[in-house]
């Protein structure tokens, strides 16, 4: 088992797809509504983490560093900027950022969305895991009629994929709303793959192929199928094998033993998760509420 005192956290913000030319892909403005609750997302979850956490650290690009370190002025620890570098790729390969912050990491790691909050540490079985993910999806039907759209759409899949589901008959893969874990040589293997698979494809990636359905396939299930075949389990934050997992999204997490939430799925299309996230920033970090607010011209307190 590895020992560790603390582990680091990871926030990664690719711009592109928030602020591409396209409005019309899942992505933009981080899907949210509007883009005033995407940096109150950002905010919330940067600064609830800190509080249980000394590293959190953000991997953006140059965009990104100008709205959440230089205007909400949010505390990371380490700001990387080098994420420009991905932007020869289209914007709906939104999940491209998380692939390339996980790789350049040479120590253990979380890496959290950016809608991701939490009132208490993750505990030393999570922190400790060669392996992280959030739970296990049981909603096998994304990951079924997401490789028929790849493949009604000419994306090559990887043999492995082929392999996996032909013996296994299920996806049996996890969600990555938080991923991570202290193997870092295995996360460098992994996303060398995801981009071999990706780059692979790029010139069959068109308008039509949509990006939560590639991205389920290029980081989830990929990232299952290699732990698998390299026979390594994958510690999952949640371990109940739940059909409906939304109750990730309520805030009164924060009372009971989880202490986590995440506005995951359809939760940012439930107006209730928009009032409690506004009022959970403004009851726990008042100025940054304001700060967020001004930039709208909304009446702050």
């Amino acid at each position: 088992m590895y020992l560790i005192d603390s582990i680091k956290i990871i926030h990664s913000f690719w711009s592109k797809p928030a602020f591409g030319a396209n409005r019309d892909i899942e992505k933009y403005d981080g899907g949210w509504l509007h883009p005033k609750y995407h940096w109150m997302s950002w905010a919330l979850s940067c600064l609830s983490f800190r509080e249980k956490y000394d590293q959190v650290e953000l991997v953006t690009d140059r965009r990104g560093k100008h709205l959440l370190v230089d205007t909400l002025k949010l505390p990371y620890t380490k700001i990387t900027v080098e994420l420009d570098g991905l932007n020869h790729y289209p914007e709906q390969l939104w999940a491209i950022g998380k692939l390339y912050a996980y790789q350049i990491q040479d120590a253990p790691f979380i890496h959290v969305d950016g809608d991701v909050y939490v009132w208490g540490r993750f505990g030393q079985d999570i922190e400790n895991a060669e392996l992280i993910g959030q739970h296990l999806d049981i909603e096998e039907g994304h990951y079924y009629h997401s490789l028929q759209h790849l493949e009604r759409n000419n994306i090559q899949l990887l043999e492995e994929f082929k392999n996996d589901f032909s013996s296994r008959k299920r996806f049996d893969s996890s969600n990555a709303g938080i991923i991570g874990g202290n193997n870092i040589d295995f996360f460098k293997d992994y996303v060398d793959r995801a981009f071999h698979f990706i780059n692979s494809n790029l010139d069959r990636i068109n308008k039509n192929v949509n990006g939560s359905s590639f991205a389920m396939i290029y980081e989830q299930y990929l990232f299952s199928v290699m732990a698998r075949n390299t026979g390594i389990d994958i510690k999952h934050l949640i371990q109940e094998k739940e059909e409906n997992i939304m109750h990730l999204s309520d805030f009164f997490n924060r009372f009971g033993p989880l202490k986590f939430v995440h506005l995951l799925s359809r939760a940012k299309s439930m107006m209730e998760c928009y009032g409690e996230l506004e009022l959970q920033l403004l009851c726990d970090y008042p100025d940054y509420y304001n700060r967020i607010c001004s930039l709208f011209n909304d009446n702050a307190n």
